[in-house]
């Protein structure tokens, strides 16, 4: 579950987490692809970044990042998430996760009981 503070451009170079110097050819093959597509259709869907220190930290669209600047992109559209939002929401699922489970495990229980006193009502039954 992300959650985002803002939508703006931002500076590639104040950009950290992306290693120019990983140049196998897997992923030169997805620069490439990438090169095409902002050449054929622009950025589109912007890449997502939290806030770092002085600057920002990638987190999806490295190679989208490499190729618009490759391309001579100065600026980058970016979702910046907001991380304080995101675990806040994890602890809150949690919580109800835990409290579903415990229904859960209540309501077997309740239904063992009710299939175990009709048991017991038969075996009487066959007694007398």
């Amino acid at each position: 579950m992300n959650s985002y503070k803002e939508y703006k451009e931002i500076e590639i170079k104040d950009i950290k987490g992306c290693n120019y110097n990983e140049n196998n050819k897997a992923n030169l093959d997805k620069i490439c692809l990438q090169r095409n597509a902002i050449r054929k259709y622009g950025i589109g869907k912007p890449i997502e970044v939290i806030e770092a220190g002085n600057g920002y930290r990638i987190l999806k669209g490295k190679f989208k990042m490499i190729a618009a600047k490759t391309l001579g992109y100065d600026k980058i559209p970016c979702l910046i998430r907001d991380t304080k939002q995101e675990i806040l929401l994890r602890k809150i699922n949690k919580i109800f996760k835990l409290e579903d489970k415990n229904n859960a495990i209540k309501e077997t229980i309740n239904s063992v009981k009710e299939s175990y006193s009709c048991d017991e009502n038969r075996f009487i039954l066959k007694i007398l």
